[in-house]
């Protein structure tokens, strides 16, 4: 009796190509809390006087950095700032820089900024998103869930902002 195949050749689970460990890809080495406030300035009244639904204003920004090799440091700070309607008092500030730790597998040099600004955070939003409706819950007011963002539009928005400041330097714009 005879195989069709070679024993030492290398075999995939599907029987598919070996290249498969050759495909592009995010590898998370850990996530983590690098710093994080919260502050409830105008407790207990803000909590027991019926007070409407704050109105929230929330601030993202985002910051990479090469750790070595293709491995990166991604971290995104979240500011949320939660008023009582049509007065200037405070009912809470959260802020919350987050970071994750990250291998880039198999990623084009030139892509990197753009998977580390668009596609890292994607995987982070909801890992940062349970801490804050955490955090504003045990702040005794009931859990504020972000909206989902679009990251996509965040890094376009910088790298036209990027593209303008370097038309401005060379004397390139045409504006």
């Amino acid at each position: 009796m005879t195989e069709a195949s070679d024993k030492n050749a290398p075999q995939t689970p599907a029987g598919g190509n070996q290249n498969a460990g050759e495909q592009p890809g995010i590898q998370v080495i850990t996530q983590y809390i690098k710093d994080m406030s919260f502050e409830n300035p105008n407790a207990p009244e803000s909590l027991i006087s019926g007070w409407p639904a704050p109105d929230t204003n929330v601030t993202v920004t985002l910051h990479h950095q090469p750790v070595r090799d293709d491995v990166y440091e991604c971290s995104v700070k979240f500011g949320v700032e939660a008023k009582k309607k049509d007065e200037d008092r405070t009912c809470f500030v959260i802020e919350i820089l987050y970071g994750a730790l990250v291998v880039l597998k198999n990623i084009k040099p030139e892509q990197h900024q753009a998977v580390m600004m668009v596609e890292v955070p994607k995987l982070m939003f909801p890992f940062v998103r349970e801490i804050v409706a955490e955090t504003v819950a045990k702040g005794g007011y009931p859990p504020l869930y972000l909206t989902p963002i679009s990251f996509e539009t965040i890094y376009m928005d910088a790298v036209k902002r990027q593209q303008e400041e370097n038309a401005k330097k060379t004397g390139t714009d045409k504006a």
